[in-house]
């Protein structure tokens, strides 16, 4: 192992976080990653140059909760506002701000993200898992005409970390409590309003110390 570059702010001409930063991620191009924490900015960096090009204000980033899919950057942020966000990587602009709760919106208990993932298929199917402080609830959306909401479960502690198996059958979430659940998911489509389209079993394994 060698350590090939620094990225840091230099000076005014490459701008970098000012404070803790708790998610990473590769984009698409192999050679730019973003980085977000709790400055309230996403930098773009290039390790070719090992500086920022790019950035965008806005999530709050406390946890693993910066997600990348194509020219998606998926963003949650551990606030009651705007908790939720997909982001075009390459206009570096805002997409979509998706509806944790439209009822709660600005409550104490509303949002409060500590993780965010995509799922791992491709195609315009795509789904979407977060979870985190705020009523301790992890939520699933999917992207139809635009992300609704599909399923959610509520935990005694915290969520802390979610992310999707190599299907879109199995989510795994860990938990304030020590523990992480793995869920089996159906995915169906019926047309009666307002039914979940996603249905979430019962705790299939529950991984913690014996």
């Amino acid at each position: 192992r060698s350590l090939v570059s620094s990225l840091k702010a230099v000076g005014d001409t490459s701008p970098g976080h000012s404070n803790r930063i708790f998610a990473v991620k590769f984009t698409p191009d192999p050679n730019v990653l973003v980085s977000g924490g709790w400055d309230n900015v996403i930098y773009f960096w290039d390790l070719r140059e090992a500086k920022s090009i790019g950035y965008v204000f806005g999530p709050h980033i406390c946890g693993n909760s910066i997600d990348v899919k194509e020219d998606m950057m998926l963003t949650g942020s551990y606030t009651n506002k705007d908790v939720l966000q997909l982001w075009s990587l390459s206009q570096r602009k805002l997409i979509e701000t998706i509806k944790w709760d439209p009822s709660k919106e600005g409550d104490y208990e509303h949002g409060f993200l500590y993780s965010a993932v995509f799922d791992k298929g491709l195609g315009p199917n795509n789904y979407i898992a977060a979870g985190g402080a705020g009523e301790n609830e992890f939520r699933i959306f999917k992207n139809t005409k635009e992300y609704d909401l599909q399923g959610k479960i509520a935990f005694n502690k915290t969520v802390t970390g979610i992310d999707f198996g190599n299907t879109k059958k199995l989510i795994a979430v860990s938990c304030g409590n020590g523990q992480t659940y793995i869920f089996t998911v159906s995915y169906t489509h019926l047309t009666l309003p307002t039914i979940l389209l996603v249905q979430i079993s019962v705790v299939a394994v529950s991984l913690k110390k014996k």
